[in-house]
Order: structure tokens, then C-alpha cells, then sequence
């Protein structure tokens, strides 16, 4: 699975150091699980930005799914901010995921074949249900994301954690995603400018 898609539990990796990081990580998300109910009140934060970290660190929490998902959907009906709405969206995404929550891939097929949906909402559904199934991806997914996946949506997403981490200096996190799920076939350009890329 690339690595701008939801790294899976199963795999092992390594710290510097030669220690397991699988139980790091599993350490930290355990703590996040613990620490949930510090957490939930900075999702409703008057900054954007905490209100996009409180979410991604939350969507690694190694509990509570239910009760994460139901603070992100409701979230989610409040938000105003599209960049925050589109990284709530990815956070269920990586939370259902992690938790193999069957139910958030209805909702996200739902989502993104919803014309009445906001744009950045209709292509982080996209990107999460792409993510939570094996399903051949519809002509009609395709035709949504020409027509909204745009630059200026990839703009507006390339502040979020995830899109960080898929980026590089050929492209955004977005774009790259996309070419990755619905063209696996197709290499990613590397940078021929930079001898340490």
C-alpha cells in the first residue's frame, strides 16, 4: 500500500535506533485513546489549524472509534471552514479504517455521489472510500474528480497532514494520491534536478 494511503498495523518498521517502532506507535496511540476526552474539546478550538491537528492526532487513536467518529461527524455538519471539513473527512476515513468500520464506507460512497456536498468534502470521501475498498473505482467517481479535484482544491487541501506527507517536489499531496489510486500502473516522476531526491 503506498504510503500516502493509511499505513497498515500489520506492517513491521524500525526506528533508527533498531527498536520496533510498531510499538512506539502503538504506544502513542494507545495514549491518544487514553487522553480522548482532553482532546474532544479542542475539535470545537476557534483556530483552524488545531482544529485540523486535533483531528489527525485523534484519527490514531487505538480506541474510542465510536466515539471519535461520532465527535467528527458532528464536526463535520458545523464546520465552516473547507479546509477543516476536508481534513475531518480524511480523519474518518483513517479512523474506520483503522478500526475496519464497514458502515463510514456506505457513508463516504454516499458522500462523494452527493452533487449537494461541498467540493473538498466530494474528493475526501472520494480519497477515503478508494482507501476502505477493493471496489473498482465508477465511471461516475472518475467524472467527479476531473471536475472538482482542481488545483485550487489541491491549495486548499496541501495544509493537511496527510497531503503533507504525500507530497514532493513533482506534486501535491493530492494529485499524487489521485494518479497513485486510479492509475497504480503509472510511476511516480522523481525530481532528476535533485541528486538526493
Amino acid at each position: 500500500m503506498p504510503t500516502w494511503r493509511f499505513r497498515g498495523d500489520d506492517e513491521w518498521f524500525f526506528e533508527v535506533t533498531g527498536y520496533l517502532q510498531n510499538w512506539s506507535v502503538q504506544a502513542a496511540r494507545d495514549a491518544i485513546a487514553v487522553d480522548t476526552d482532553l482532546l474532544l474539546p479542542l475539535l470545537d478550538d476557534p483556530d483552524p489549524a488545531v482544529r485540523i491537528a486535533t483531528a489527525y492526532a485523534l484519527a490514531a487513536a487505538s480506541a474510542r472509534a465510536q466515539d471519535i467518529l461520532s465527535a467528527f461527524h458532528a464536526c463535520l455538519l458545523a464546520e465552516h471552514d473547507p479546509a477543516v471539513r476536508a481534513g475531518l473527512v480524511l480523519a474518518i476515513a483513517q479512523l474506520a479504517r483503522a478500526h475496519q468500520d464497514s458502515p463510514t464506507v456506505v457513508w463516504m460512497r454516499a458522500c462523494w455521489s452527493d452533487p449537494a456536498r461541498q467540493p473538498e468534502v466530494r474528493v475526501g470521501t472520494a480519497l477515503g472510500w478508494m482507501c476502505l475498498t477493493d471496489l473498482p473505482v465508477p465511471d461516475e467517481l472518475r467524472a467527479m474528480l476531473d471536475d472538482l479535484a482542481t488545483h485550487e482544491t489541491a491549495q486548499l487541501m496541501a495544509p493537511l497532514p496527510w497531503m503533507r506527507a504525500a507530497e514532493n517536489t513533482n506534486g501535491n499531496g493530492l494529485h499524487r494520491c489521485l494518479r497513485a489510486m486510479l492509475h497504480p500502473d503509472t510511476p511516480d516522476a522523481e525530481d532528476h534536478d535533485d541528486p538526493w531526491s
